[in-house]
């Protein structure tokens, strides 16, 4: 058992070494020479800018190279077989949380009015919310560079290691630092807010550690990779417009600032708790 953790750990630091190390050469490199804003958000390097997203499956397909540990529980079979309501779980959860985070940022900061907001959630409103986890999904395979890597590799070596929620927990504040170099540079909140840029890294590591938690569940129920890279495509490219369409009485340039990002992640926080508590339930059952 000893030799087992131990090589674990030895599999797991390496892999940890080369998905930072793959991600944030290039991206300090590319911050300095040609500026946050030219290289990611105007593809002037789209060739590194890929590449660099893709650092930690690099580094899983590596490591197991370097070594030599083979191919066994990668993850990368679909098994749709009794999995698809975990993929379309995958799919609508991002929106939902999306739809709570609005509800939330207008009772703080807007003018929350229930009818109003039941008027909007018309068939309109769902047919457009469809069409657009359909263009989120179809983004996957930009996503799928971070979970091979994170949930595919990462999560099932390090719960060996601390256990479930100590792979929750660090894992998850692991894939928030993994973002720093971005998040320094005006990523996600810009760089005029208060705090910069530890509330920002602060943000990172709690939205990663409680959205890590249904993504590490996801991963667990399927023992496949594809659901947790649907979440993040439909998260990242769909939740926040969906959002966006709920907002009630907010200006259309209306920026919460950091504190608003907070506000907005109490949803995942909860998400992530329960997901991580069922984890923990699934564990105690199987043993």
């Amino acid at each position: 058992m000893k030799d087992n953790k131990r090589t674990d750990l030895k599999r797991l630091g390496i892999f940890l070494l080369l998905a930072f190390g793959l991600a944030w050469v290039p991206w300090i490199i590319m911050n300095k020479v040609y500026g946050f804003e030219e290289w990611f958000n105007n593809n002037k390097a789209p060739i590194l800018a890929n590449f660099s997203l893709y650092a930690p499956a690099l580094a899983n397909v590596l490591t197991r190279l370097i070594t030599k540990e083979g191919w066994a529980d990668s993850k990368l079979h679909l098994r749709l077989k009794g999995h698809v309501k975990y993929y379309a779980f995958a799919m609508l959860m991002p929106f939902a949380t999306g739809i709570l985070g609005a509800i939330l940022l207008t009772a703080v900061y807007g003018k929350f009015d229930f009818a109003e907001l039941w008027d909007k959630l018309d068939m309109s409103f769902w047919a457009t919310m469809l069409l657009i986890a359909a263009q989120s999904a179809a983004m996957a395979f930009i996503t799928f560079g971070e979970e091979f890597g994170w949930r595919a590799y990462m999560n099932p070596k390090m719960e060996r290691l601390i256990g479930t929620t100590g792979t929750v927990l660090v894992g998850g504040v692991l894939w928030g630092v993994w973002h720093a170099p971005l998040t320094v540079e005006g990523h996600n909140f810009g760089t005029d807010y208060p705090g910069f840029p530890w509330l920002g890294i602060l943000y990172m590591c709690l939205f990663c550690t409680a959205e890590g938690a249904f993504l590490m569940w996801l991963t667990k129920k399927t023992d496949s990779v594809y659901p947790a890279t649907l979440w993040h495509a439909c998260n990242n490219f769909g939740g926040s417009a969906v959002a966006g369409m709920l907002a009630l009485g907010l200006e259309e340039d209306f920026d919460p600032g950091i504190a608003g990002y907070f506000a907005a992640a109490v949803p995942e926080v909860v998400v992530g708790i329960l997901f991580t508590v069922l984890m923990v339930l699934d564990k105690r059952k199987k043993a």
